[in-house]
């Protein structure tokens, strides 16, 4: 009767949930309307009251969970006095159990009803309501308890985590020195405008992303990159903001403060990626439903065999409720390891897909081949008439003005020749086919062999030949007239990525069965490539709107597709994909549909990429086996007689929290590698006296060439 009691109290009490709740919302809705209005009145800044309000959210969060963990740390010690001595305490306590365990049981029932899922919530309901049936009220105290621990402490992780990963960037400044009249001015960040010219030198940390407009720096972007090496950085090149100058001094136009930085923008899309309302479908939380049945089934055999204690022994040892913990707590930690090593993560899933990918489909420009190909012959009509030198002169001052790979290549070229370009007095572009431009009185038309059909331009045979050869090699050509007649004929070739092979090789090692090129070039240099990598399939002349057909070509082969791309203009072929990697880089994370970004653009980042998802996998199991290995004893103790209840709810509490802290060892893992990699940079071990000081004559030979382009640039100025 005193059970059957309880049972009705506990009922009332979890009924009762609801409107207590309400009355509590309001009596903080009040005070936090109060502290908003003091927050608001002390600053008229709008960015400080955006701040109050989320952090006056958060702490009533906080606050809430406390008041709860400490009214059912009461309610444990009520229930147990109740169990043991003061038996009028047991109608208080049921109604108190009953109360904190409204949200467990409304979780089971939205489950089993509306899912018509079995969850581990049901499970937890199921031990609660047997542990009170049976009077054991202390126990069924200590699991609303044990459970409203682990909520918490999941919510304490969460939040050093999400800490951990704005930490990845360091501690960024408040203040910056504004240029004001050519004088120095010491200015909050927050402050700052676009179009405002501020002073970063040695040692400080950039906070903004700008251009530089004066001066040079070696600059570490190894926390937006993972790059290990300082970048040289010079005049109207890009800057970001939490990267820091190692040696010289630049003058920023700031173009992006605050939330529109790239690490602002970075640590937002990991937040989204790692945030716990997907954590459903985390393998911890598929590990601990599934879980469920063989827990009640082994219950209902030691109810049968040796009694209630052996049901209620079996029941608490569940398999899946340390791993719904520990689980998340691991992802979000693998997250923030590959965002230190320049590998953004923006979809959480990706780390679970990897294992089941089959095929990598990578597109051939940008992705195993350079953004820019290489000049490999230039080829003269008659070379008493045009030296090589010349050809190369006419067809780059006629590109100089022009951004796209092979302009880039044919001025490189220039540039290592100390080829020094003219000024053209007017330019016609045709798009895709050539140009026509007038430099030093004649008229140059730079193209290809269509665009001086076009224009009714005889190719001598000499050109002819080259272009016949350039086509069975599979490389690209574009020619020069001087005064509508050919004078030469530039050859460009794609340069293979010099990680491209290995990487390729790497891929197989981690269970990849199929590499695919894709590419909007002709048979023969995709062919060619495709047997240099030793690559399985490829597909030539392609279009990028056609890329996406190709992705579903493979899926419907019943294989798991990767699609390597550039970001953004193959975005609808990695949207296809089971998993999309760009390799565009750090500057386009906001509009790149990627689910994986390599920050800088590195193919040598796919092996972290797999090692990240298997360590993550070996942390999870590594986690169940804590929880598997001490609860299997527990209920083969229960069937003996050995076990009860009490020993279960230690054994498996015990546990369930060791297992969280293994969840939580991939954070001391990247502290100990990064402190053993600066203890190395600091003092390599087993190097030999000349070899240090060829790294000293290196680094001194590093921070003068930055001084000797720092006053170049200054000279300049001044002349």
């Amino acid at each position: 009767m005193i059970q059957l009691g309880g049972m009705i109290l506990v009922m009332v009490g979890a009924a009762a949930t609801p409107y207590v709740k309400k009355a509590l919302i309001k009596v903080q809705s009040r005070e936090r309307k109060n502290k908003t209005k003091a927050i608001i009145n002390a600053s008229n800044n709008e960015l400080i009251e955006a701040e109050s309000h989320s952090e006056i959210a958060i702490s009533a969060e906080e606050e809430r969970h406390k008041l709860r963990f400490i009214l059912t740390t009461g309610t444990m010690g009520l229930a147990v006095m109740a169990q043991t001595s003061f038996i009028w305490l047991t109608p208080i306590s049921y109604l108190l159990i009953g109360y904190f365990s409204a949200n467990i049981f409304k979780e089971a029932a939205t489950a089993l009803f509306k899912e018509k899922k079995i969850k581990v919530d049901i499970l937890d309901t199921g031990v609660i309501l047997l542990t009170l049936m049976f009077g054991q009220i202390g126990a069924a105290a200590f699991m609303v308890w044990i459970l409203d621990l682990a909520d918490m402490l999941l919510q304490k992780t969460t939040k050093k985590s999400q800490k951990y990963l704005s930490d990845i960037f360091g501690e960024q400044p408040r203040f910056a020195w504004l240029l004001v009249d050519g004088s120095e001015v010491q200015t909050e960040v927050k402050d700052l405008k676009k179009g405002d010219i501020i002073v970063v030198g040695t040692g400080e940390s950039i906070p903004v992303d700008g251009v530089i407009i004066d001066g040079g720096a070696m600059i570490d972007q190894q926390s937006l990159t993972g790059e290990s090496t300082p970048a040289d950085k010079q005049e109207d090149e890009h800057v970001f903001a939490s990267t820091v100058i190692v040696a010289g001094k630049i003058n920023v136009k700031v173009e992006e403060t605050g939330k529109n930085t790239l690490a602002s923008q970075v640590i937002s899309i990991i937040n989204e990626a790692s945030g716990y309302d997907v954590k459903l479908q985390s393998v911890g939380e598929k590990m601990a439903d599934k879980m469920v049945l063989p827990t009640m089934g082994l219950g209902a055999m030691g109810y049968a065999t040796a009694g209630p204690g052996a049901l209620l022994a079996i029941m608490n040892a569940d398999f899946g409720t340390g791993i719904r913990v520990a689980a998340p707590i691991a992802l979000l930690a693998s997250l923030g390891n590959a965002a230190k090593n320049g590998i953004l993560i923006k979809h959480s899933e990706v780390i679970e897909k990897l294992k089941d990918i089959d095929v990598v489909l990578f597109d051939k420009t940008g992705t195993l081949t350079k953004d820019i190909p290489t000049v490999s012959r230039i080829i003269t009509a008659n070379k008493s008439h045009h030296s090589e030198d010349k050809i190369l002169f006419y067809t780059a001052t006629a590109e100089q003005k022009f951004s796209h790979p092979i302009a880039a290549a044919i001025l490189q070229k220039a540039q290592d020749q100390n080829i020094e370009l003219a000024h053209y007095d007017e330019s016609e572009y045709d798009v895709g086919l050539g140009i026509n431009v007038k430099i030093e009185g004649k008229q140059i038309k730079v193209g290809s062999r269509r665009y001086m059909e076009r224009e009714g331009i005889t190719i001598p045979p000499a050109i002819q030949k080259a272009l016949k050869e350039t086509n069975e090699l599979g490389q690209s050509a574009i020619l020069t007239a001087i005064n509508d007649k050919v004078a030469g004929m530039i050859e460009l070739q794609s340069t293979i990525r010099d990680e491209a092979a290995d990487v390729i090789a790497d891929l197989r090692e981690h269970g990849i069965k199929e590499i695919v090129l894709i590419s909007g070039d002709h048979e023969a240099p995709t062919k060619k490539l495709s047997n240099e990598l030793n690559i399985d399939r490829y597909f030539a002349g392609v279009l990028p709107n056609e890329k996406a057909d190709y992705v579903k070509l493979l899926q419907d082969e019943g294989k798991k597709v990767m699609m390597v791309g550039d970001g953004i203009n193959d975005s609808a072929a990695l949207s296809h994909a089971d998993i999309g990697v760009s390799l565009k880089g750090a500057s386009t994370i906001a509009v790149d549909v990627a689910d994986v970004i390599f920050m800088d653009g590195s193919l040598t980042k796919f092996h972290y990429l797999f090692e990240v998802a298997d360590n993550l996998q070996k942390n999870v199991k590594r986690s169940f086996l804590m929880i598997a290995i001490p609860n299997t004893v527990c209920i083969v103790g229960a069937f003996m007689g050995i076990f009860g209840l009490k020993a279960s709810l230690v054994l498996n509490n015990g546990f369930n929290l060791i297992a969280a802290a293994n969840g939580m060892l991939p954070y001391t893992e990247t502290s100990a590698k990064n402190a053993e990699n600066k203890i190395e940079a600091i003092e390599p071990k087993e190097v030999s006296d000349d070899e240090k000081t060829k790294k000293e004559e290196n680094k001194d030979e590093l921070l003068q060439k930055v001084k000797m382009k720092q006053t170049f640039s200054r000279r300049l100025s001044e002349n």
